[in-house]
């Protein structure tokens, strides 16, 4: 989701994001999709789409003519949306036609159409068109209200088709090497995760298990996989942003509890070389399940 997070952030993590995607889930995902889509071309709604980032992930791995809505409120975001997008599929060597709303791929032997949409989804959830094949997410689900996702939960199950949300926090967080105040540190961090995030108060590392609850309560088969970033000496930057902001969230949470010396020790150790992080996240897919013995 991209709710005050900057396209050099969003450009920072994409590639770390990718590598801790299920590609199991995500071309399961893309099956459904096609199975619900037939011989049409797959209708996919993006939601938090940012940057595109999670399109860019997917599309090549869902088969056939694809037609993406990217949905999101940040006007700076979505002024680069479509730029971002190809100059992605040019890297590629595909063909690419766009303007400042939408992009249009030739990539595959099939095209791939990506519209940008510009919609507040904490507050306008329920104007939010969802006539589509599938709906998809990124880095969304930890950010919202138990609430939030309920509404979400039952538009999407009023529809009954397919939901990926991806790259979803799940509260594993390891340092290497251990801290002395990492146990306070990470306390404090876990209840910023829970702060509102414009959508009322977070789940945070929550999400997953929510999500797959409410998604079987309407009869949803429910398939998840976890995943995690794994940075080292060779991602001096994405580690330099992470222990700023770890360091940053947990003063906030807790005024008294100082990181000041966290943070330097921490810094001081990425100089060095020695510095490690994993973060874990979890993929979540549900699909529509109207076997016999669910309808009862």
């Amino acid at each position: 989701m991209s709710e005050g997070f900057g396209l050099d952030w969003l450009r920072l993590r994409e590639p770390h994001d990718l590598r801790a995607r299920s590609r199991d889930l995500a071309r399961q995902f893309g099956k459904a999709v096609r199975a619900h889509a037939g011989n049409e071309p797959a209708g996919i709604v993006d939601l938090g789409a940012g940057s595109g980032a999670n399109f860019r992930a997917l599309a090549p791995l869902i088969s056939g003519d694809q037609h993406w809505r990217l949905v999101d409120h940040d006007r700076a975001l979505l002024g680069h949306q479509a730029a971002e997008i190809a100059q992605w599929a040019r890297g590629q060597g595909w063909h690419v036609t766009h303007g400042s709303n939408a992009v249009t791929i030739s990539a595959l032997e099939s095209q791939w159409q990506a519209h940008r949409v510009e919609l507040d989804l904490a507050r306008d959830l329920p104007s939010l068109p969802l006539s589509a094949h599938g709906v998809t997410c990124a880095a969304l689900l930890d950010l919202v209200s138990p609430e939030w996702l309920e509404r979400l939960a039952d538009r999407i199950a009023a529809a009954r088709v397919p939901f990926l949300a991806a790259i979803n926090v799940d509260g594993r967080r390891h340092w290497e090497p251990t801290h002395p105040e990492d146990t306070a540190v990470a306390r404090a961090f876990a209840e910023h995760q829970h702060r509102d995030k414009g959508f009322g108060p977070a789940l945070g590392p929550d999400a997953p298990a929510k999500t797959a609850a409410l998604f079987r309560a309407r009869r949803y088969r429910v398939t998840a996989a976890a995943g995690q970033w794994r940075l080292g000496a060779a991602d001096p930057v994405m580690l330099a942003a992470l222990v700023d902001g770890t360091a940053e969230a947990a003063s906030e949470t807790d005024p008294a509890q100082s990181s000041g010396r966290w943070r330097a020790d921490r810094r001081a150790t990425l100089a060095d070389g020695m510095l490690r992080l994993g973060v874990g996240h979890v993929d979540i897919l549900a699909e529509p399940d109207e076997s016999p013995m669910t309808q009862g």
